[in-house]
């Protein structure tokens, strides 16, 4: 079968790199694949018999090497805020406020321009303050535009942490026999399930495979609260597919001696069918003894977070690289970057 062609916005022009680009077979003239994050539309094509040499920081890299088994001389470790030289350009990795192991890419090419990739992001103030951005000018940004539109809201991550933990306490502290349950995909949502089992003061079990992606995340917080034994904790985390109701109860079944109700968590980005202006309009769906809210914990930034940090930055241009295949829904970005940036100009 024919592979599709590497698209022009996972490829850093002026450079042999190109950045999450790994379902394209080898692209001529490539000497150097970086991986932002360990999510599989990322790394997608990355297989035990890839000799793609992958640039990545070493949480990524862990992850590779134990869930894919990429051979270890293709995995090159770079460190987190330390500039390092790959073929002759200087580089360097930022955290990226996404999923554990998630990174920017700032590369500073032999022509003297500065290039900012976003991988996937959820921007942070905090990121405004991060030396290596502070002391560079950056002209060109790559930019994860998942969220690109003002429909786009959502609360903080802490806020939907908070949430969700306060419901848990109460549903708790009514019933001790309540079992509390955390929805998860691959790698991210750590934070949720982390915070429910901190105010319940429990563990955290979670299947043997589940346990192993933990381990390589090297995090003592999590490593101290995680089992695979299902009956020493009151957090179970199940794949995102088991919560609904009839997989929940049926859970709920195996462990009758102990409880008797579950409240379970769904930490979703932005759904369009379940969107909520505030948390105080989360409506958990309840069915007899099980109850499931839908969380909006979103690992990308919102509208307004992307703004903000682009009026930060005010790069001289910007890359979309998430929805950016059609060429409608590329004129629209481009219109709203061209009205962040003239606003910006407008206050200095």
């Amino acid at each position: 079968a024919q592979l599709p062609r590497c698209p022009f916005y996972k490829k850093i022009p002026g450079t042999k790199f190109v950045v999450d680009a790994f379902s394209y077979g080898e692209i001529q003239g490539i000497t150097a694949y970086f991986l932002t994050h360990f999510h599989s539309d990322h790394y997608g094509g990355l297989t035990k018999n890839s000799t793609f040499p992958v640039y990545c920081n070493r949480i990524t890299g862990n992850l590779v090497k134990s869930k894919l088994k990429v051979a270890e001389q293709y995995v090159h470790i770079l460190p987190m805020n330390s500039e390092v030289n790959v073929d002759g350009v200087r580089v360097i990795l930022l955290d990226a406020n996404h999923c554990p192991g998630a990174a920017m890419l700032l590369f500073f090419l032999p022509d003297g321009q500065t290039v900012l990739h976003t991988g996937d992001f959820r921007a942070d103030p905090s990121m405004e303050s991060y030396p290596e951005l502070l002391s560079c000018r950056v002209q060109t940004l790559y930019l994860d535009t998942t969220y690109c539109s003002p429909e786009y809201t959502f609360p903080t991550q802490q806020e939907a942490i908070s949430f969700a933990a306060n419901a848990a306490f109460e549903l708790v502290a009514l019933n001790p026999r309540t079992l509390v349950v955390c929805g998860s995909y691959s790698v991210g949502k750590e934070k949720v399930f982390l915070a429910l089992a901190e105010v319940l003061g429990s563990k955290v079990c979670l299947s043997r495979d589940k346990y192993n992606t933990m381990c390589c995340l090297e995090s003592e917080q999590i490593k101290k609260r995680i089992t695979t034994d299902w009956k020493a904790a009151q957090v179970h985390v199940l794949p995102m597919m088991q919560l609904s109701v009839k997989k929940l109860r049926d859970h709920l079944a195996r462990f009758s001696t102990q409880y008797d109700q579950l409240v379970a968590f769904k930490p979703t980005g932005w759904t369009f069918s379940e969107h909520v202006e505030s948390l105080g309009d989360v409506q958990p769906q309840i069915c007899g003894n099980i109850s499931i809210y839908g969380i909006p914990y979103s690992e990308h930034s919102s509208f307004l977070e992307m703004k903000r940090f682009v009026q930060w930055l005010r790069p001289l241009k910007i890359i979309p690289t998430v929805n950016a295949g059609s060429w409608s829904s590329r004129k629209a970005m481009e219109r709203c970057f061209g009205d962040w940036l003239s606003e910006s100009k407008a206050r200095l």
